[in-house]
């Protein structure tokens, strides 16, 4: 494994660290939802809750699709 290998692991690693990522990986586990529907399981503010979202996407551990007016991962 190369130098760029194990820091991409590391920072997977790091992503997935996080107890509020982990609880919405589990909330996502069984179906795609709305975000407001993510931020109600997790009783948290939405600010934060997109904020985790937007880091687990950006390393391909969640997806988006937009349906009308909503945001569905």
């Amino acid at each position: 494994m190369t130098n760029d290998m194990f820091e991409a692991a590391a920072e997977g690693f790091r992503i997935l660290g996080h107890p509020v990522r982990l609880r919405v990986l589990a909330t996502l586990r069984d179906e795609c939802q709305p975000v407001h529907a993510i931020v109600a399981a997790l009783a948290l503010p939405q600010p934060l809750v997109s904020h985790h979202l937007r880091l687990l996407k950006e390393q391909g551990l969640a997806r988006a699709e937009r349906r009308g007016g909503f945001v569905y991962y």
